[in-house]
């Protein structure tokens, strides 16, 4: 079969576009560290990269949701922690109380920081991570200006006696968090159930009525009724370890979560990189090829473009 000088051109020509785009398409992995620039450039690649890539994108919102539960319940922790000294000082001051010791004047003393503790209470009751407080429930934001989800109210009776009561107004339900797909995880108690139950602010409340009414006419009275206040510390103590306890759960249970996508992200990322990223010393290998393989081509073209009918003559 005979070839004229055209058809010739035109093979070389199209070699040498071969090799070109070869080189650019190597040079181009060397530079940027990646396989592929378009989907037609490795689509089997590309379909495995977009299923790593959104198994990541999915990996990062339950990271996130993890990082917000913790920080929730390490809040609501410590706020745990601080009522567990309230009462254990309000013990203490209940046992003091109960001594016979003790005149009109250390008991009012001690109904004083009992007040004061009463303030803390309520203060640390009303916690807030950001935002959101800790302890009310479906209900942690929302409230209007100088609303609380605890408050200490007080009423006057008919007779005159003013009685303070801590009032909640915080949400009904308990507040779930998502972290996994179909798995949530409780992060807020609602008030009622977490503190409220416990006869937390009632005991101190009336603990510090008591010292402060010194019964003086009926002393043996007096230290009965700061017993019964000491019994009922005791329940709101074990209330508040066995709330803070059931936190501590969760929050293992965070972090054992939040290691497992750590370590299943690790792999992502390494089998994201399998398909994506460049062998660079193979990329190199095969420019440098295709850069001889075009040098040979373009030398061939040349001398090949040189012919002409004078070299025939």
């Amino acid at each position: 079969m005979r070839l004229s000088m055209r058809t010739l051109y035109g093979g070389l020509l199209t070699d040498l576009e071969h090799l070109t785009e070869s080189m650019y398409k190597y040079q181009t992995q060397i530079a940027t560290g990646k396989k592929f620039q378009r989907p037609s450039d490795a689509p089997v690649e590309l379909n495995y990269a977009l299923g790593y890539r959104k198994a990541l994108a999915e990996i990062d919102r339950y990271q996130e949701s993890i990082r917000e539960a913790t920080s929730f319940l390490k809040t609501a922790e410590g706020a745990l922690k601080g009522l567990k000294k309230v009462i254990e000082r309000a013990k203490e001051l209940a046992l003091k109380g109960a001594n016979d010791i003790q005149n009109a004047s250390t008991r009012k003393a001690m109904a004083a920081e009992l007040d004061g503790l009463i303030q803390e209470a309520l203060s640390l009751a009303n916690t807030q991570d950001g935002d959101r407080y800790v302890f009310a429930g479906n209900r942690p934001t929302g409230y209007q200006e100088g609303e609380k989800p605890f408050e200490l109210v007080k009423k006057v009776l008919p007779d005159g006696q003013v009685v303070e009561q801590v009032v909640y107004k915080g949400g009904a339900e308990n507040l779930y968090l998502g972290y996994a797909r179909g798995s949530k995880i409780l992060v807020g108690r609602n008030g009622e159930e977490a503190l409220m139950a416990s006869d937390l602010f009632s005991a101190l409340i009336a603990l510090r009525n008591t010292l402060a009414n010194d019964n003086v006419a009926d002393p043996r009275q007096e230290v009965e009724d700061i017993q019964t206040q000491i019994g009922r510390l005791d329940k709101v103590l074990n209330h508040i370890l066995e709330e803070r306890s059931a936190v501590g759960t969760r929050l293992d249970h965070l972090e054992l979560k939040k290691n497992l996508y750590q370590d299943f992200h690790d792999i992502l990322i390494g089998n994201l990189g399998e398909v994506e990223e460049v062998d660079y010393l193979e990329a190199v290998t095969k420019l440098n090829a295709k850069r001889t393989a075009y040098e040979a081509a373009l030398k061939a073209a040349t001398q090949t473009m040189g012919l002409s009918l004078v070299n025939f003559l």
